[in-house]
């Protein structure tokens, strides 16, 4: 048995809109393990990004508990959080933000300047992760000249920038054509297996199930299915299957 990444207790949410209470999750649990790749997959508005940004520590759960290294994250206070993400959490969005002032090598940087380092002490370790990505001819421009695909090469770098054990990713390849997420995807996969870092990722392309070590299957705020490696391609070929009928 590997050692628990992060532990979801019998997580629930609601919103309320006027006087209407509208459930969103219905009682979740499940466990992802340290070095695994999760993918969180199912229908729009199943839920999977609201998980996504309670396990990130920005959306509070009505219910329940979210322990991640042993830590009951929702406990804590929102500044304990906001340190606990900056230090521990890398995160991809689906479209990166940007400081247009600044370069792409000075935007990778912002995390550590946000932890309180200089962008002089940063410019280093930036320059590693954007040859790790595969962008350094590209670390004087200015992001938005970028296509999507690097740019979204470019966060992912600045998401490893602190050293993070956990990776979290929203769609990170949803804007890209299909060669430039798959590039992505297998980007990830390296980076994930060479430094055995965590990554759950929330994804809506079927193509993409087999890189995952283990698929979450959601449906109308339920899992639905609970699967690792071995059974996730089955998922993947039977959702082609149905793609093509």
């Amino acid at each position: 048995m590997g050692e628990v990444k992060i532990r979801v207790e019998n997580i629930k949410k609601e919103f309320r809109v006027g006087e209407n209470v509208i459930p969103i999750l219905f009682g979740l649990d499940f466990e992802i393990m340290k070095g695994e790749f999760c993918l969180l997959i199912g229908p729009s508005g199943c839920g999977k990004s609201t998980l996504l940004h309670s396990i990130y520590g920005l959306e509070p759960p009505t219910e329940g508990k979210i322990i991640i290294d042993g830590k009951d994250i929702w406990s804590y206070s929102k500044d304990w959080r906001a340190h606990f993400r900056n230090k521990n959490i890398g995160f991809i969005p689906q479209q990166a933000f940007w400081i247009k002032s600044l370069s792409v090598i000075e935007n990778i940087t912002i995390p550590a300047v946000i932890a309180g380092a200089s962008f002089h002490e940063s410019i280093p370790k930036a320059a590693k992760l954007i040859e790790l990505v595969g962008m350094s001819k590209w670390a004087n421009h200015r992001p938005y000249d970028l296509s999507g695909g690097q740019q979204q090469r470019i966060a992912l770098a600045r998401s490893l920038l602190l050293d993070p054990q956990l990776i979290i990713a929203d769609e990170p390849t949803g804007n890209l054509d299909h060669k430039a997420g798959d590039e992505l995807m297998k980007l990830i996969e390296d980076i994930n297996k060479q430094f055995g870092l965590t990554v759950v990722m929330v994804t809506h392309n079927p193509s993409q199930y087999c890189f995952g070590t283990r698929i979450i299957n959601m449906e109308d705020g339920k899992i639905i299915s609970n699967e690792t490696q071995a059974k996730s391609c089955a998922i993947e070929a039977q959702a082609k299957s149905c793609m093509t009928k």
